[in-house]
């Protein structure tokens, strides 16, 4: 009697999956076989996103194919949804039994099943068992998932699937096991529907490898599985729709005029060329270099790409980014310039402003325990911890743009510019910073989404009227974390009223005091003239 006990893969190779799963199960250092028991890394991993080159995606699904010498087996658009005519009988009365007792429980559905031959009878009894108690367990998750149990709607539906396929595939796998060689894997690509995803699931709690190509992103399987998170491995696009898989492999031959493109990018779109191709950096860390300007300086150079500026560098894979950081104090006697400086950012796609406050709501609960475990060795926030927690929030973008982000937040915790209230620690700071970083507005993720770092650099105006409410410490918050990422920050008070100084360091910004205040200062569009004007400068 087999007796499995799959432990998650610690570590695993993307490009080479295909060739660890031929690998026969007792050269794994997890593997451990004690009479009947075998212990053995299982692999759930996931592709989030696609490659520049569709070629290249499918010719990777495909070479893993190969690789793994008929232990990965293409499981979507394969699914055999064949049933005996006399199971799908026998269901029916499970169905009508089901809807007469007002909903069954998962362990009196899974003893109707084993009692009317609806589930394999193997030849080994553990596997047998394992079987029932697995899918007892999928139907529990099912039954808490949906809310109203075995009497949900789609219940019918999936419990059907179920049987056809643990008959179809798992049986047949089951039949043809070898020890040896260890549990097959089942390959997956694109979104599921609800029973397929269920059957994922399962497959997955018995102990088969699951490895999921998502190219949309979604993180469909995190849910799927429980535990532990899946491997993940990110490409730089997410897909807004779903290719056909080809039946046959990509060639991926580089042509003569691909390898010349390759040298060319490599001696003309180097780190210090200037040249630089679209979002050439996007894997990238950044790092913000604060100028220190004048105000007719910040609104000019707010308008000037990110190389241009003094102290623009890119080395050793970070980008260093020179940003403005202004608290404008009052307004200008002359209120035709001092509306031209506004309008000359606000009329920019990449300037987002903001004019009632408060924006972000204040995270609630203790995060102390996803804090600590986000720490490296050092002791400082680890980006790479932090993207694979069920916690973060950000993994639906590129894997550079997450590190990056991740990379920002750590540095932010370790050295905050926010001030600390009435009796908070150094400590207690850091956990705010932390907590609050979690919930980045849209725009703010957007914004660094377009963020092409050598180009032009995005910039947060907030003017702020004080008519809606006050800018909280979440806000200030976010306004610390936008400008450690590398993004313009100018916040205007035309009242000449302290805001942003309440929450943040007024050392860490540069203040501009302009000669007028102003207690009636509303913000004012530019004329369709002007508009019209400067749309054909």
């Amino acid at each position: 009697m087999v007796q499995l006990h799959p432990v998650r893969a610690r570590t695993w190779d993307p490009e080479t999956f295909g060739a660890w799963l031929n690998k026969p199960v007792v050269e794994h250092p997890e593997t451990k076989v004690e009479e009947d028991s075998l212990t053995y890394p299982q692999l759930l991993a996931q592709f989030l996103g696609t490659p520049l080159d569709p070629d290249d995606y499918f010719a990777s699904m495909h070479e893993a194919l190969e690789a793994s010498g008929g232990q990965l087996i293409r499981l979507f658009d394969r699914l055999d949804k064949q049933i005996d005519q006399e199971r799908l009988r026998a269901l029916q009365d499970l169905f009508e039994m089901n809807k007469k007792e007002r909903g069954l429980t998962p362990n009196r559905i899974v003893a109707f099943l084993d009692g009317k031959g609806l589930l394999p009878r193997l030849k080994d009894a553990g596997l047998n068992r394992r079987i029932r108690i697995v899918l007892i367990d999928v139907l529990k998750a099912f039954e808490a998932q949906s809310g109203s149990g075995t009497t949900h709607p789609t219940f019918r539906r999936v419990a059907t699937d179920l049987v056809k396929w643990i008959f179809n595939h798992i049986e047949k796998e089951l039949e043809n096991l070898t020890l040896q060689k260890g549990l097959p894997a089942f390959l997956w690509y694109g979104p599921p529907s609800e029973s397929e995803k269920w059957f994922l699931t399962f497959a997955a709690a018995f102990g088969f490898h699951v490895v999921v190509f998502d190219p949309e992103g979604s993180r469909w399987f995190e849910s799927a599985v429980s535990g532990e998170a899946p491997h993940t491995h990110s490409f730089q696009v997410m897909a807004t729709t779903v290719l056909p898989f080809p039946e046959e492999k990509p060639e991926r031959v580089g042509t003569v005029a691909y390898r010349a493109t390759q040298e060319v990018d490599r001696l003309l779109h180097h780190d210090d060329s200037g040249l630089y191709k679209p979002f050439q950096f996007k894997s990238y860390l950044t790092k913000s270099i604060r100028l220190k300007t004048t105000i007719d300086e910040a609104f000019m150079l707010a308008r000037e790409r990110a190389m241009v500026r003094p102290g623009f560098k890119v080395e050793s894979g970070s980008v260093n980014i020179p940003v403005v950081f202004a608290k404008i104090m009052g307004i200008e006697k002359d209120r035709k310039r001092f509306w031209d400086n506004i309008h000359s950012l606000t009329e920019r796609e990449d300037t987002k402003l903001i004019r009632s406050f408060p924006v972000i709501e204040e995270r609630k609960g203790n995060q102390q325990f996803h804090y600590r475990a986000a720490l490296g060795r050092d002791g400082k926030l680890d980006p790479e911890k932090m993207k694979e927690s069920n916690w973060w929030r950000y993994g639906k973008l590129p894997d550079g743009v997450q590190t990056a982000i991740g990379a920002a937040i750590a540095r932010h915790v370790e050295k905050p510019i926010l001030l600390p209230q009435a009796g908070e620690s150094l400590e207690d700071v850091n956990l705010y910073a932390f907590s609050q970083s979690m919930s980045l507005p849209d725009t703010v993720i957007q914004s660094i989404q377009l963020f092409d770092y050598p180009q032009f650099v995005p910039t947060f105006l907030f003017y702020n009227e004080e008519k809606d409410g006050e800018l909280s410490r979440p806000d200030a918050n976010a306004i610390a974390l936008i400008h450690a990422f590398g993004l313009d920050v100018i916040v205007i008070n035309p009242q000449g009223h302290q805001d942003v100084e309440r929450w943040i360091d007024p050392e860490m910004m540069d203040t501009h005091w302009l000669d007028e205040r102003s207690f009636n200062e509303p913000f004012r569009e530019p004329s369709v003239v002007k508009k019209i004007f400067r749309k054909w400068l």
